[in-house]
């Protein structure tokens, strides 16, 4: 009797350190978020990649004849596929896309000016969020917003990019999947 008596607080302290290790997870994985490495090249993954032609195609499939012309021409103009992708992170972010003027923005969400190679101007604006930074681009009369999304191995990360404009019903929408050149 004596022996179970001094067996039962033991035995009343295995749920408590049961719970305790499950505690050291949630500091491991705040620790892999504050690494996340977005500095490098990156070349574009076809395969698991969005076919930008069939995409606008699919949209705009119930629009009538003009307007169908009209947004695609918009739409191919402003939503564009690009091979590379250059990131350089440090107080602020410089991303390259293809061959195109570097996009430098501040990670603050402080907007910045940018002309695309066309000539176009944009008000460009960048944010970051652990694994997630989210790049805006407002052009004239439309907003492009390109979220880029690391995965958990950490050498490749999706980019998923949405077209707005005031006079399109819905917005357009297309994912661009980038594999991290060794």
């Amino acid at each position: 009797m004596r022996a179970a008596l001094l067996a039962l607080p033991c035995l009343l302290a295995l749920p408590a350190m049961a719970q305790k290790p499950k505690t050291a997870p949630r500091t491991v994985e705040s620790t892999q978020e504050a690494k996340i490495e977005w500095d490098g090249e990156w070349s574009l993954h076809a395969s698991q990649s969005d076919k930008i032609d069939e995409q606008i195609e699919a949209h705009l499939k119930d629009q009538n004849f003009a307007m169908k012309l009209y947004w695609k021409k918009k739409l191919q103009t402003a939503c564009r596929s690009f091979s590379k992708l250059d990131i350089l992170a440090g107080d602020g972010f410089s991303v390259t896309m293809g061959k195109e003027r570097p996009i430098d923005t501040p990670s603050d969400g402080t907007e910045s000016d940018w002309k695309r190679s066309d000539d176009e101007k944009f008000k460009a604006t960048l944010t970051r969020n652990g694994p997630t930074m989210i790049q805006t681009l407002t052009g004239d009369g439309f907003t492009l917003k390109q979220v880029y999304s690391m995965r958990k191995d950490g050498n490749s990360l999706a980019l998923q990019v949405t077209y707005t404009h005031p006079k399109l019903d819905n917005p357009f929408s297309y994912k661009l999947v980038f594999k991290r050149n060794d």
